[in-house]
């Protein structure tokens, strides 16, 4: 079925301005016009705006979402799960926080008293979930689970740590994925001594987590290629970050790592 820019909008909720605007930029073009000049969109476009709102709604930027959505190995089935994931977490975090505010209301009323500990149950559900994200960031979960004998223990680390700690290791992460961006742009080799000291500072960084031994530093490598949770954090900064990043890391792992 095809669908006019007026009803596209009504179905979505997505303004005709928004609609036209989207089509300016690239980001969401009609599936044709039509003899009258009408734009008409079918269900592929229907489901590209579907990832469009998604995005907006983790807090993606126009130009963020038109990265990822722009790459030719974008995979829209990984992409929803990875949605879905993200709205699993932070409706963890609304259930919890229901909790917290029904167990306020009988303390209130006198009919069930509440321990002081649980008055901010809920409350930094936020941090924790951001701390596993880090701690899966630098210790590779998924992959690094067969070389470490506890990873679950290494996010539990990151998290007693707080929110200070992971606040800093996650602006220096920012910081080296712009350097590199920096070298991308340049035209440098992930080999070259420029981005090679700048792996350094990220395998260091690494360190602060876990022991990133070589074969540690190569599993993280290969996840930050590959895995669409490493794909999502890095496509932002730039679209070829994420397989520069694991070429040079690939390269600092042999050189220094053995």
């Amino acid at each position: 079925m095809a669908y006019t820019v007026k009803k596209l909008s009504t179905l979505s909720g997505v303004t005709i301005r928004t609609l036209h605007f989207y089509e300016e930029i690239g980001i969401l073009k009609p599936a044709y016009h039509g003899a009258n000049g009408y734009r008409y969109y079918e269900e592929k476009e229907l489901l590209q705006l579907q990832q469009i709102l998604f995005f907006k709604q983790l807090g993606f930027s126009l130009k963020q979402i038109q990265r990822v959505l722009g790459r030719s190995d974008f995979d829209q089935l990984s992409a929803l799960y990875s949605h879905r994931k993200s709205l699993s977490q932070e409706w963890e975090k609304i259930g919890q926080l229901l909790k917290t505010i029904d167990k306020t209301i009988q303390h209130l009323k006198g009919k069930k008293t509440m321990k002081d500990k649980e008055i901010f149950d809920g409350f930094n559900i936020n941090i924790v979930t951001k701390a596993k994200e880090g701690a899966s960031y630098f210790a590779a979960e998924e992959i690094v689970g067969k070389s470490v004998k506890n990873p679950t223990k290494t996010i539990q680390d990151v998290e007693k740590r707080g929110k200070a700690f992971y606040e800093n290791l996650t602006k220096t992460a920012h910081a080296i994925f712009k350097e590199l961006v920096h070298c991308i742009e340049k035209g440098l080799d992930p080999a070259s001594d420029e981005v090679q000291r700048i792996i350094k500072k990220h395998h260091t960084s690494a360190e602060q987590v876990h022991h990133a031994s070589q074969e540690v530093y190569k599993a993280l490598a290969q996840l930050y290629k590959e895995h669409p949770e490493f794909r999502k954090q890095l496509d932002p900064f730039h679209p070829e970050l994420a397989t520069f990043m694991a070429k040079a890391m690939q390269v600092f792992a042999d050189r220094k790592l053995s």
